[in-house]
């Protein structure tokens, strides 16, 4: 465990924002705690390879009858943190109490905004035969922590562990025939519980350390489970202060990299796929590859096949990825669609055929509102309206872009005394091609308009025209993707003046009258068809209910030319 400063192997040294760790403190007896396992996955999968999360059984909630799931470990951080009603969560430790899964997804966005002082990364060996794991972590400072010492704490975790769980129907992902499997359980702390101290903690600090550790067969008493290898993972992060029982905030967080000793010259294995971003406004997208050498030889050239909705295509990588390294490769997807499914695998490795496993996501493409602004004009100012509830202190609000950015912020706004409404308004100034999400979150767990005060919200262009009206009608969180283009819509036809088209805005149904229609188009504001309609009749009743608030563009065809009207869907 001696400290050595010398060149990395893992950690990168450029500049980050902070990973997000979780901790939610649970237990099998406890009803509403596979909820918030539900919800910390959601938030986990919104922010591929930046969220990581553990689940820390011990407490009143958690029994020790078979699967025993409690640890030292978990008991003196439950005993410390003084918790008695779970499922209660930590983002990064930077709040004083813990606090319910209502509010995880704010704290992590504002979290993943904030630039780390330093990076951590790191690879563990496990002799599958001994049971002898090597564990080495890496921690770099891109710039000084407040504190001339941090701590580093190394917690092994384990998935698919099979037992019961009150409320397990909650959370419907890991309740499967009756059984529930339970996700990233703490069974270990391999350094000291609050972590080992660590300095230099300046600009520019490399700190290695090593953990040579035994995992044991069993891990519980009584009623123990057994510690499976293959579900066996390790995570590491960096923490700050120290109080005598624990320590806050969480500098940055990250799952090192996990490898079986094997003796095969060439194995590689496919650990994760995912998309890039989950926030963009395009049909095409990046999908990221993490691969893992867990043979001896270093490999320089790999064929992949992919699998995209169907269509199979391959393609190849150069460079170099050293024996038991991990790295992330990227290929491009077009066309995807709203409900998409991603196979890959790798066929070749060396020039050598390869018969490797393949991994399969599926995932949705979220629909996102084109923005049409002039095609002059290379910025877009929007003006955003929150009419608060009453519980006005629960709401807050985010447009972040496609790195997860916070572009601009608003509340927790005041409480009232009474049931009322209050308005807030606030502007964000976005570029031409940006992708943005506004969200919209509730601590309360029950939105901004549910007898409280007639809470809601809007979204309004430079031209002031509504592209986004809320109701405030959600639980946790409501988001809206924007994206912002130059308005290419051409109406350079012959156009007719006669038509009328009602109740515009409109949230159902949109009434049309006009002489002689023969066709009716309805646009994105990208140019993107959305629907296509034989109209021989001079009246006609279209839906719009399922469209996604916004602006859109409608082409009447009829016998003496085109009419085009833009609508708003409410």
């Amino acid at each position: 465990m001696a400290l050595q400063i010398n060149a990395q192997q893992f950690v990168s040294t450029e500049q980050q924002n902070r990973n997000v760790f979780i901790e939610e403190y649970t237990g099998k007896n406890c009803t509403w705690c596979p909820e918030g396992q539900m919800v910390a996955n959601g938030i986990a999968r919104t922010y591929p390879g930046r969220v990581f999360l553990v689940n820390i059984h011990a407490g009143s909630f958690s029994p020790a009858n078979y699967p025993n799931l409690n640890t030292e470990d978990g008991t003196a951080m439950v005993e410390a943190n003084q918790l008695y009603s779970f499922p209660a969560g930590y983002v990064n430790r930077t709040s004083e109490y813990a606090v319910g899964r209502e509010q995880w997804s704010s704290y992590t966005m504002e979290q993943l905004a904030q630039p780390a002082e330093c990076n951590i990364d790191g690879q563990v060996v496990i002799d599958p035969v001994t049971r002898e794991a090597t564990i080495n972590v890496e921690v770099y400072y891109t710039s000084n922590s407040s504190k001339d010492k941090n701590y580093l704490t190394v917690m092994m975790l384990q998935d698919d562990i099979v037992g019961d769980q009150e409320g397990g129907q909650y959370n419907p992902e890991q309740y499967i025939n009756g059984e529930y499997h339970h996700k990233h359980v703490l069974r270990d702390v391999v350094t000291p519980t609050w972590g080992e101290e660590i300095s230099p903690t300046t600009e520019g600090t490399l700190i290695t350390k090593t953990y040579n550790y035994t995992i044991p067969e069993i891990i519980g008493d009584p009623n123990g489970t057994e510690a499976v290898i293959d579900n066996i993972y390790f995570i590491a992060f960096v923490s700050e202060f120290y109080d005598g029982y624990q320590t806050c905030p969480v500098l940055n967080v990250n799952e090192l990299l996990t490898v079986q000793d094997v003796d095969s010259a060439n194995s590689l294995l496919i650990t994760e796929i995912y998309p890039a971003s989950y926030i963009s406004c395009s049909e095409n997208n990046v999908i990221k590859v993490n691969v893992a050498n867990l043979g001896k030889n270093e490999i320089n050239n790999m064929k992949f096949e992919t699998t995209v909705n169907g269509v199979t295509s391959e393609f190849d990588w150069e460079g170099s990825l050293l024996g038991q390294h991990e790295m992330t490769v990227d290929f491009a997807v077009d066309n995807l669609a709203a409900d998409n499914v991603v196979t890959v695998k790798i066929v070749e490795i060396n020039a050598e055929p390869y018969e490797g496993s393949a991994v399969t996501i599926e995932f949705q493409a979220e629909q996102w509102l084109d923005l049409e602004i002039d095609p002059e004009v290379e910025e877009e100012t929007l003006t955003i309206e929150i009419a608060q509830d009453k519980y006005g202190h629960q709401t807050k609000w985010y447009v972040i872009d496609s790195d997860y950015n916070i572009l601009a912020s608003g509340g927790p706004y005041q409480y009232l005394d009474e049931l009322g409404t209050v308005l807030h308004t606030e502007s964000v100034t976005l570029s031409q091609d940006d992708c943005v999400k506004f969200i919209i979150t509730d601590s309360g767990g029950n939105g901004i308009n549910n007898g409280n005060g007639e809470g809601s919200y809007r979204v309004m262009n430079s031209k002031g025209d509504v592209i986004i009206d809320g109701n405030g009608q959600f639980d946790i969180e409501t988001y809206h993707l924007i994206s912002v283009k130059k308005d290419d819509v051409s109406i350079d036809e012959n156009v007719v003046s006669s038509a009328k088209v009602y109740p515009n805005p409109s949230e159902n149904e949109l009434n049309i009258e006009c002489d002689g229609m023969q066709e009716i188009m309805i646009y994105m504001t990208n140019g993107q068809l959305l629907e296509n309609v034989d109209v021989n009749s001079d009246r006609y009743l279209i839906n719009i209910k399922d469209y996604i608030s916004g602006i859109y563009f409608m082409k009447i065809v009829t016998e003496d030319g085109i009419y085009i009207e833009k609508i708003v869907k409410k």
